[in-house]
């Protein structure tokens, strides 16, 4: 039976993706870190009312007109009505979601360069000579960063899903409960974020 032409054009992509150095697998390991950002940044929204204790029934949301970098700063500046170590969890949360979000950045916008049997991605190089006001960045896809970065996010997730859960009765015992957690993932995105840095670096 003939495949719909959709179908087999997807399949033809998937191989010439699969020839520029992305095997099927790293590209299943994308698709997956890509859900589980998307629901991490989606949540962070929510969280944020709950942080600012924000009404948006019948209102527009401040939210509506800022982006996911500013969110990420409310997460951190927490909120005096938290306990220090809820605070302290999402101050960490926070910090991994910025090395995250740059890492998500040139994943998602930045150029492919084959590399024989891998491949990278370098965002907003200077090839042309040409002057910047945005920050370089790259993004190394084997599989142990892709496993970490896919980690990370949904740690993430969960970690605003317990923020938006401030108004039960346990909310900041659950933040308080990632602590572990958000200091481990910190480590892991930081890594995934400077791993073309780091693996230059004579002790790494």
């Amino acid at each position: 039976m003939e495949l719909p032409k959709h179908t087999s054009n997807a399949l033809f992509v998937t191989s010439k993706i699969q020839e520029l150095g992305i095997p099927i697998e790293i590209q299943q390991k994308i698709g997956v870190f890509a859900v589980a950002w998307g629901m991490f940044e989606s949540h962070l929204e929510r969280a944020v009312w709950a942080i600012e204790k924000e009404e948006v029934e019948g209102n527009r949301p401040s939210t509506d007109k800022t982006s996911a970098h500013k969110w990420v700063g409310i997460l951190a500046s927490g909120s005096n009505e938290l306990s220090d170590k809820a605070n302290e969890v999402l101050g960490i949360a926070a910090i991994a979601a910025r090395d995250l979000m740059n890492y998500r950045h040139s994943l998602f916008h930045g150029y492919l360069v084959p590399l024989g049997d891998t491949a990278m991605f370098i965002r907003n190089p200077r090839w042309n000579g040409e002057v910047r006001n945005r920050e370089a960045g790259d993004a190394q896809i084997d599989e142990n960063i892709i496993d970490l970065a896919i980690d990370a996010a949904w740690v993430l997730f969960r970690i605003v899903i317990a923020v938006t859960k401030l108004g039960d009765e346990d909310g900041i015992a659950r933040i308080e409960e990632f602590e572990s957690e958000a200091r481990r993932i910190k480590s892991n995105a930081n890594e995934v974020r400077h791993i073309a840095s780091l693996a230059t670096h004579e002790k790494y």
